[in-house]
């Protein structure tokens, strides 16, 4: 016979027997995500998620990344192929993905008017139905769709209609029709992806999620607030989301060297997912598990950022020790492990002041590129306004302003003008005067970002040793090998964004006029190139280049290179 007992009988008895807080029997979704159309690579991964409990696989990007993609042969082929892969290995949901709206041209012109879509056109409303089935009957075996809501130049929101009046019914109507087709009609799952974040778009998403009519619709949101950058906080709003929610996380770090470097931030992953799990709405997750090409984390150190989410759902109360100690001791040799874990957890600040300059971003998808701009939603963040100072580690030790301190030196003057996006987003960064389009870079600030660069080298240095000293202990070299060339391509990535940054920012000082053209600007500059001369042919030499994806490692010499030819042609390696 079943019994009921008061509510303080069980948090005694909780508190009596160590309870502890478990979120498997919540979490529904274990899900992964392929990017590449690299069959080989594909596949793999689908053979590993055996040991990861997956049961949702997307396909997206270089597979499919919006549904018309499958009236290609090639594109429909390997979704096919992979689905079949998918199902055989026992996932049982293969997920493609697609965009609300393509380009205006996909659609017959009859049904625009003035430029835009008409949604007040039932005929509008049939065509887009039927073209929905025709290319889902070309991968009759995949189980449902992820649709992107916000991210493309052609918004629903913003069609034409005199019945939907509001930017937030438009949308909602476009999902209840898509809904009808791919819940209703055919049985499959639909989940809707979208910026939560963003102040502009926000609040017509979560209006329209709250007044879409169809049921069993679940949405995916971005881990960050914003996209995928290790030091973003988390997004506060996904709370706000009337529908269920799995978390999209980036286990590659695409912006951070994407696995070719140590691109290691188990404790990032695991902070965030502890933090998630617990809303009521959330109900999964989905991992990135490759950036393209050959590149994948399975079997190579970054699978520890998937690996810690794992963890944090089996028991959230673990600390990133423990997290480290279980996956190092199942992936490597006992004795080697601490070795190897010294190295994993020098990773996060050696990638942090490497492939970031004082707490701004200095990569293009994970590419040099110190020209920093301060672009909204990509590397400026709207609470950096309420909480304007950072505290800058890495042997610098320092609080900053992220404005009148750090913006204002490491952009260039072209870049802080008052205008376009950036001023109509931050009116008063440029009303206080916290930025002047001025350049502002001086030897100050270059002796704080060459001390952060070295720091940077320094950390390598060491975890390359632990990593040596780990050798002996190591039963199968491929391992060894695995991780040891990924410290040491690291190593190189330091060296050289040490050298840039010292050309870089000293060629911006030494163009500041006569009086800021010293022997000593010009002694960095030309030290500065000629480690930009060295590094890049050790690069170029180096015999494990790593993977590539969208992001190739070895072409970072090809851009110092290009630094070192523009400063020699500029005159200033002369002395007059």
């Amino acid at each position: 016979m079943n019994k009921t007992y008061p509510i303080f009988i069980v948090v005694i008895l909780a508190l009596l027997f160590g309870c502890k807080t478990n979120y498997e029997e919540k979490i529904q979704i274990y899900g992964w995500r392929i990017l590449t159309d690299r069959t080989q690579t594909a596949i793999a991964t689908i053979e590993a998620s055996k040991n990861y409990k997956v049961n949702q696989l997307q396909l997206s990007n270089d597979i499919c990344n919006s549904l018309r993609d499958v009236k290609k042969q090639w594109n429909r082929n390997i979704v096919n192929t992979l689905t079949k892969k998918a199902h055989d290995a026992g996932i049982p949901e293969v997920l493609v993905w697609d965009q609300a709206l393509y380009d205006l041209n996909y659609y017959p012109e009859r049904f625009r008017l003035n430029g835009l879509l008409n949604l007040d056109d039932p005929e509008f409303w049939r065509w887009l139905s039927d073209d929905y089935n025709k290319m889902l009957d070309k991968i009759p075996e995949i189980d449902g769709i992820v649709l992107t809501l916000n991210d493309s130049d052609n918004k629903v929101e913003d069609q034409f209609s005199v019945v939907l009046k509001l930017p937030e019914e438009k949308l909602a109507a476009f999902i209840d029709s898509l809904a009808s087709v791919v819940v209703i009609q055919r049985n499959m799952k639909l989940y809707l992806r979208g910026n939560v974040e963003n102040e502009e778009t926000s609040p017509i998403l979560i209006a329209a999620l709250s007044m879409i009519k169809s049921t069993g619709i679940e949405f995916m949101a971005k881990e960050p607030a914003i996209d995928f950058w290790s030091p973003l906080p988390v997004s506060e709003k996904i709370r706000e989301i009337p529908l269920p929610v799995i978390i999209d996380f980036d286990c590659t770090h695409e912006n951070e060297g994407q696995g070719n470097v140590a691109s290691l931030f188990p404790e990032v992953h695991l902070k965030r997912w502890k933090y998630y799990v617990r809303f009521p709405n959330v109900i999964g997750f989905s991992v990135r598990t490759d950036s393209y090409g050959r590149t994948s984390i399975l079997t190579r150190p970054p699978e520890v950022n998937l690996f810690a989410i794992y963890e944090a759902t089996k028991n959230p109360d673990k600390g990133i020790d423990e997290v480290l100690d279980n996956y190092l001791l199942m992936r490597y040799d006992t004795t080697a492990a601490p070795f190897f874990k010294t190295a994993f957890e020098l990773a996060p600040d050696i990638i942090l002041s490497t492939y970031f300059t004082l707490g701004l971003s200095t990569s293009t998808d994970s590419r040099p590129d110190f020209d920093f701009k301060p672009v909204p939603d990509k590397t400026v963040f709207k609470s950096w306004l309420q909480n304007p100072v950072v505290h800058i580690q890495h042997n610098v030790n320092m609080d900053f302003n992220y404005w009148s301190d750090l913006i204002n030196h490491l952009a260039p003057a072209e870049n802080k003008i008052a205008e376009g996006k950036f001023a109509n987003e931050f009116p008063d960064v440029f009303k206080n005067n916290l930025v002047q389009p001025e350049e502002l870079m001086d030897t100050i600030y270059l002796n704080y970002i060459l001390t952060e660069k070295q720091f940077g080298i320094d950390q390598t240095l060491k975890a390359i040793a632990a990593i040596n000293e780990a050798k002996p202990y190591c039963t199968d070299s491929r391992i060894f090998n695995r991780i040891y060339h990924t410290f040491s391509r690291t190593l190189l990535a330091a060296r050289l964004r040490k050298a840039y940054a010292q050309v870089y920012y000293a060629k911006r000082i030494w163009n500041r006029g006569e009086e800021f053209q010293t022997e000593n600007v010009r002694t960095l500059i030309t030290t500065g190139v000629e480690e930009l001369e060295a590094v890049s042919e050790d690069i170029k030499n180096y015999r494990r280049k790593g993977p590539v994806g969208s992001y190739e490692w070895e072409n970072d010499a090809d851009l110092a290179m290009k630094l070192v030819r523009e400063t020699k042609n500029s005159g200033i390696l002369v002395q007059k």
